[in-house]
């Protein structure tokens, strides 16, 4: 089964039109599924995108992570692997640098980095497994253990609160949340215990707001949005259990920086779905839609929250659109088109402000 992808970060290559190196640079990743490429575009001052990097992949990218300046991560389901591919700064320009294998027919489904950027998980639908790497200075991936979910899980994605102290796992398979203590600075994850969701709810992707109080579920079978409370101690309860139209089948979100908008990617329905997030209980209430291409599969948005785009496995597209930071609707601003049919999958952003600062991903799940 194909899976909607995580979160790209990236280093700037002249994304937008500004003097002297000191303007704030963002770029846009994106990982072509029946193509196994990694391919790079640079945002403009208007929102569109001019294509600036690409690379091929092992087999069958379905997801995308940076970590800071240095280096990307895709999750090759078809290859039962994790590539990671250095990024050349002045350019954004993509090589590659190793590889690590997960084992036969684990079919990696998503990567995660943690908040830090010194650890990255995989989530494993195959084995039911999320393995952990320990991530080099210089780019390689050093195996640092892994968890076990129940046989038939088939975990789809991994994410973290703010503090990373927490890690959540979608577990498509059997309707749970799977809740784990991590210790900052190490890879090791401690089981605190499991959600269940009601039977045949299908849990896809996760995301967390950034002052860390609730969880958000997009739940690809039952067409619902559950809102969790995040307890102090990191166990989850019931807030609000938000339905999108019958066989709408979401299956992304992203959370703008500000914590005031939750985007949803309906996969059948072909749209986005925008709603408000009430700062004091996390409920939602939904302020509008904006169509898609063909079977929109992940999300993001710049660190200025001017622009969402998301791509469109069905299609091979990309869409960008004009967020509105005061109303949360969406503008669409043009569709950019990948050759054939390259099936993009996953898709991310990152704002360098200037030729000198650190870049700073933007995270639907860090994807």
């Amino acid at each position: 089964m194909l899976a909607a992808a995580l979160l790209v970060t990236v280093t700037p290559a002249q994304a937008t039109a500004s003097s002297a190196g000191s303007a704030r640079k963002t770029l846009v990743y994106i990982v072509n599924y029946n193509h196994n490429t990694l391919v790079g575009y640079a945002e403009h001052t208007d929102g569109s995108l001019r294509r600036c990097a690409r690379v091929r992949t092992l087999a069958g990218p379905e997801a995308v992570a940076i970590v800071g300046t240095r280096l990307v991560l895709t999750a090759d389901s078809g290859a039962n692997a994790i590539g990671s591919y250095g990024i050349r700064a002045a350019t954004g320009a993509l090589y590659p640098i190793s590889n690590a294998r997960e084992a036969p027919g684990s079919s990696p489904f998503s990567i995660s980095v943690t908040p830090g950027g010194h650890f990255a998980y995989v989530a494993n639908s195959g084995n039911a497994t999320v393995s952990a790497y320990r991530i080099t200075a210089g780019g390689q991936l050093i195996p640092a253990g892994r968890a076990q979910e129940p046989r038939g899980a088939s975990p789809y994605h991994v994410t973290f609160n703010p503090g990373g102290q927490f890690a959540y796992v979608a577990n498509f398979g059997n309707d749970t949340i799977g809740i784990y203590r991590r210790t900052p600075g190490h890879a090791a994850l401690t089981r605190l215990g499991v959600y269940h969701e009601p039977a045949g709810d299908g849990p896809y992707d996760l995301a967390t707001g950034p002052d860390g109080h609730y969880l958000y579920v997009a739940d690809f079978r039952s067409n619902i949005l559950l809102v969790l409370k995040i307890q102090q101690n990191g166990l989850l309860s019931i807030r609000d259990r938000v339905a999108e139209p019958f066989d709408h089948h979401p299956d992304s979100l992203v959370i703008d920086p500000s914590g005031r908008y939750l985007f949803v990617a309906n996969t059948s329905a072909n749209d986005i779905t925008a709603f408000r997030i009430q700062q004091a209980t996390g409920r939602l209430a939904r302020v509008g839609r904006v169509p898609t291409g063909g079977y929109p599969f992940s999300l993001t948005l710049d660190e200025a929250a001017r622009f969402v785009y998301a791509v469109s496995f069905g299609s091979s597209t990309i869409n960008g659109y004009r967020l509105d930071r005061h109303t949360g609707l969406l503008t669409p601003l043009g569709t950019t088109h990948e050759p054939g049919a390259a099936g993009p999958y996953g898709i991310a952003a990152v704002t360098l402000p200037g030729r000198t600062g650190a870049a700073r991903p933007v995270s639907k799940k860090t994807r």
